[in-house]
This record gives C-alpha cells, sequence and structure tokens, in this order.
C-alpha cells in the first residue's frame, strides 16, 4: 500500500503540519509514541527550513522549532515535560484557528475518492 498527500500552497502545508502536530503531542502525553517516533516522523528542523521556504508564518515556525526540544526538556527538566507538551497543544490549536478557511476544502489524500 502506497499513501501519497499532496499539498502545494503554504497555508495547507501549515495547516496539514499543525493537525499532524496535535495528534503527535496527544501521543507522547498518552504514551503511545516514544520521542524518538516523534522525531522520525515530524520533529525535526527540516520541517521548520521547509516552512520558511515557503513563507510559513512566523508563529508556526518556531513553534515546529520548540517542538524539537521536546525530548531535551524530558532529559534535563521530566517534571516539566507534560506542561510544556500541553503548552504545544495550546499554541498549536491557537495557530490552527488564525489560519484563514479556505473556499473550498482541499483534498489531502491524492485521488482520495477516486
Amino acid at each position: 500500500m502506497k499513501l501519497k498527500i499532496e499539498l502545494e500552497h503554504s497555508e495547507e502545508i501549515q495547516k496539514f503540519l499543525c493537525i499532524l502536530n496535535l495528534g503527535l503531542l496527544n501521543s507522547l502525553l498518552e504514551g503511545a509514541l516514544t520521542f524518538e517516533d516523534a522525531y522520525a516522523y515530524l520533529y525535526r528542523p527540516y520541517v521548520a527550513e521547509l516552512l520558511k521556504q515557503n513563507d510559513g508564518n512566523k508563529e508556526i515556525i518556531e513553534l515546529f522549532e520548540e517542538c524539537c526540544m521536546l525530548e531535551d526538556i524530558r532529559d534535563i527538566a521530566p517534571e516539566k515535560l507534560q506542561d510544556a507538551i500541553r503548552l504545544k497543544q495550546k499554541e498549536t490549536l491557537d495557530a490552527l484557528k488564525s489560519m484563514s478557511s479556505t473556499e473550498k476544502p482541499m483534498y489531502w489524500l491524492n485521488k482520495f475518492d477516486e
């Protein structure tokens, strides 16, 4: 099976990444994923660079840069980790809410209903 997701517009890329980020943060909080999983899926500096190259929102770029540092918080101050994850969840939701709605929803999965 092969899954292909195609996004062309900066705003749609940012929405997709924010929605994905919410799932990762919740999964980390609940122990369903490890930080190694999150790093492999999303929490790499490449994501912030991709957003910069596509004129991403400054707050969203910073959000993803900070999510890359959650593992450091776990290692240095584990007692603060849950609060840090919850803060990133709130910031991600706020960013998602601040994005304008597209007039016509876009299909994220290629050939979704064909």
